[in-house]
């Protein structure tokens, strides 16, 4: 009997100049040469980390560029570590300014349909954002997924803030509005940067989705609140077809260390994936270039240690924020 594969995945989706949309983290728009740059180095620490911890998963990286148009250092980087590039295009893209920001993000529904036709029912699929560090092994995590269908990560549960152009009181309305019902239990928001789910659940999601994104696009021109990006989507059809969980809340969390912002506790050192959406072009970029310095990881305590350094977990130390303003000025001065 064949073995069910675990695949673990992320992507880039380059964007044209007549398509950009605004990367409030980069700063930019995403058709600048700086936001592609920084999104291909933190393939880097991503792979690396992951393969590390999970080596018997596949490896995937999705886009609509050919390996070949990939920077050399990161072709090599998947030849190293087996990692299978998927050119795909973007079919699932809303309207031209459907919403000011990471209008790539529905490229999500493009891989979930180029995966139904290469995994079995038992096998499963997790695509994450690239801005993440792997700690320790993920077999359980795919284990739950296996057994329950889907490992979620519940990130916002608050009915009054604003989840990029809709609240959840508003996705309950979206929701009733599309399938003439009331969900049964109010719409909670699940993050996109984390999704793990099971072959049979995927085919599920393709077979709903076109009626959902029809829908959705029939609020272009109303008033009435409407599903501005994947994580969205993903969280109603949570609901639809009650797969709700949050089985992934053990395993990743967004980790902010901006100095606006922080939320990192102690504890959150032994969280097995931490998502790092701040330091793309500070920490993680840091952690690039030490990873090639060294072809690899190097000493597995010695990387850890300067991995929590430079990307702040679980203290902001004073030398991190001066290579932080540095890192910084040296962009600025780049762009």
């Amino acid at each position: 009997m064949k073995q069910p594969v675990n695949y673990i995945a992320t992507w880039f989706y380059k964007e044209s100049a007549e398509e950009a949309s605004f990367y409030p983290q980069m700063g930019q728009k995403g058709d600048s040469a700086l936001v592609h740059s920084i999104y291909m180095q933190i393939q880097v620490p991503f792979f690396r980390t992951f393969q590390h911890y999970n080596p018997s998963a596949r490896l995937l990286f999705f886009s609509n560029l050919k390996k070949q148009e990939l920077p050399a250092f990161l072709q090599r980087l998947f030849d190293t570590l087996n990692v299978e590039t998927v050119t795909l295009s973007y079919t699932c893209k809303p309207p031209k300014n459907w919403y000011s920001a990471w209008q790539n993000q529905f490229y999500l529904y493009d891989i979930l349909r180029y995966m139904e036709g290469r995994m079995q029912p038992d096998d499963a699929l997790l695509v994450t954002d690239a801005d993440c560090l792997c700690r320790t092994s993920l077999k359980s995590l795919f284990d739950k997924t296996r057994e329950k269908g889907s490992a979620l990560y519940e990130f916002i549960t608050d009915r009054k803030a604003n989840i990029n152009g809709v609240t959840l009181p508003e996705m309950d309305e979206f929701y009733e509005a599309c399938y003439h019902k009331k969900p049964q239990q109010p719409i909670t928001y699940y993050g996109g940067e984390f999704i793990c789910l099971r072959g049979d659940l995927i085919a599920r999601i393709n077979k709903t989705y076109p009626e959902l994104w029809h829908f959705n696009l029939q609020r272009t021109d109303s008033r009435q609140s409407r599903l501005n990006e994947e994580a969205h989507v993903l969280s109603i059809m949570a609901e639809h077809l009650q797969f709700r969980n949050r089985i992934a809340n053990d395993y990743v969390k967004r980790m902010w260390t901006s100095p606006q912002f922080n939320n990192i506790m102690p504890e959150d050192m032994n969280i097995p994936v931490w998502h790092l959406p701040y330091e793309k072009k500070r920490g993680l970029y840091r952690l690039f270039r030490y990873i090639e310095k060294r072809q690899g990881l190097g000493e597995e305590k010695s990387f850890w240690e300067n991995a929590r350094k430079m990307t702040g977990i679980p203290t902001v130390s004073l030398q991190k924020k001066i290579y932080d303003r540095i890192t910084t000025i040296l962009i600025k001065l780049k762009r």
